[in-house]
């Protein structure tokens, strides 16, 4: 059975850097990096899809470069399709993202074991991360639960 976890783009970034703080160890820890590797492949997809869909919606120079915005690596869109843009952007960033992991399966089930008890308050980004992360594994292993009753 495949197993995945479904997340939307925009929310890649920060469940990737919510895991990088955890203090995990041994199978947990393995698990955590293969995760993390998934979700950075994910989000370079991710980064790609929405630079060539604001490519339209930029304004270029007279020899043809990216106008470049205020800061560094920001860019200036053409004005009369800002709005466009925008919701060109909000498409690419609410769509799901689908992180197949069957072959790190067990590293996975270490993973969630450790972090579903996980001794550590969070909050802010750190507790929506943690809440998006565990719906995911619960959902991904619930079956495998409901198989040992």
């Amino acid at each position: 059975m495949t197993k995945t976890l479904t997340f939307k783009n925009e929310e890649l970034a920060a469940i990737g850097n919510f895991l990088g703080t955890l203090s995990l160890k041994n199978k947990a820890s393995r698990g955590r990096t293969k995760l993390i590797k998934l979700i950075s492949a994910k989000n370079d997809e991710y980064n790609e899809d929405r630079k060539g869909t604001l490519e339209p919606f930029i304004k270029k120079d007279e020899a043809g470069n990216n106008v470049e915005g205020d800061t560094p690596g920001s860019v200036v869109l053409i004005e009369e399709k800002t709005g466009e843009a925008n919701a060109a952007i909000n498409e690419i960033d609410n769509e799901s993202a689908v992180i197949e992991f069957t072959e790190y399966s067990e590293k996975m089930k270490a993973l969630y074991d450790d972090i579903a008890d996980y001794p550590t308050e969070f909050s802010n980004q750190d507790a929506a991360a943690y809440d998006l992360l565990m719906d995911q594994l619960e959902t991904a292993f619930e079956n495998e639960k409901d198989g040992e009753k």
